[in-house]
């Protein structure tokens, strides 16, 4: 795949998160996609859309940015940036009010043109730590 349509298969990736539309997620995932991020997998859209509306109950005004983006293969791996407002709970802390980042790193697996299989690493150490100071 051109590196041009993984670049904004990952843009529409964070527009969907930072604006909500969930439904994107549709488009970009396979239908069963297999998502590695928690402690045991999961198949399917509905998880992504479970996760993302989940961020959005924590933070709003929010803003994504790709910090590094790597292709290789039918492989992407990208780190990224999510500034917020705090306005849910979040990691036991909360809401503060304030704005916070928090980083992480998507590590994704396509076939065709879709997402099959999916990790997020996520620093919410960082991020709490940047909630309680």
């Amino acid at each position: 795949m051109e590196r041009y349509v993984i670049e904004r298969l990952v843009r529409r990736w964070t527009e969907a998160i930072a604006e909500g539309r969930l439904d994107v997620f549709d488009e970009l995932l396979a239908e069963d996609v297999l998502d590695r991020s928690g402690p045991t997998p999961v198949n399917g859209v509905e998880s992504f859309k479970a996760r993302a509306g989940a961020v959005r109950a924590v933070f709003a005004d929010i803003a994504i940015g790709v910090d590094d983006l790597i292709v290789e293969g039918d492989r992407i791996a990208w780190r990224w940036t999510l500034t917020g407002t705090h306005v849910g709970p979040f990691a036991g802390v909360a809401p503060t009010g304030r704005r916070v980042s928090l980083r992480g790193a998507n590590f994704q697996r396509l076939k065709g043109d879709r997402i099959a299989e999916h990790w997020t690493l996520l620093d919410v150490h960082g991020a709490t730590q940047a909630l309680r100071s």
